[in-house]
């Protein structure tokens, strides 16, 4: 019994080291990453397709990135909605969205890269 509960004890302390090493990122430091938020058109109008573009600088590295579009009324009347974005290269993502309605949109970029998750908020007027 004694001898089962060491192995047991033994193989979570070994799973739990090799999880902690897998999944910390490699030297990043979130304070050097960088999002800019750019729409083309540049002037969004309602009813029509926007790009949204998140410019991302200052990632050590820019695999296993994932980065999401969280789209918010200014009134909360509606759920936010979210939208992953693609990679279009050189730490470029996007998504095309269709605001129906003209307004003030908050919109979050959330960047995830294994532990690391950065927020950034910003608004969009859309006429």
């Amino acid at each position: 019994m004694r001898k089962s509960i060491v192995l047991i004890l033994l193989a979570v302390f070994m799973l739990t080291s090799i999880m902690g090493c897998s999944s910390s990122p490699q030297g990043q430091d979130p304070a050097k990453v960088k999002v800019q938020f750019v729409t083309e058109p540049k002037e969004g109008q309602a009813g029509q397709k926007l790009k949204l573009i998140a410019k991302i600088s200052g990632l050590v590295s820019e695999k296993g990135a994932n980065v999401q579009f969280e789209i918010r009324t200014s009134d909360k009347s509606v759920n936010p909605k979210l939208i992953k974005a693609e990679s279009i290269g050189k730490g470029n993502y996007e998504v095309e969205n269709v605001f129906n309605e003209p307004g003030t949109y908050t919109v979050y970029i959330h960047l995830y890269q294994e532990e690391l998750h950065i927020t950034k908020k910003k608004e969009l007027q859309v006429t």
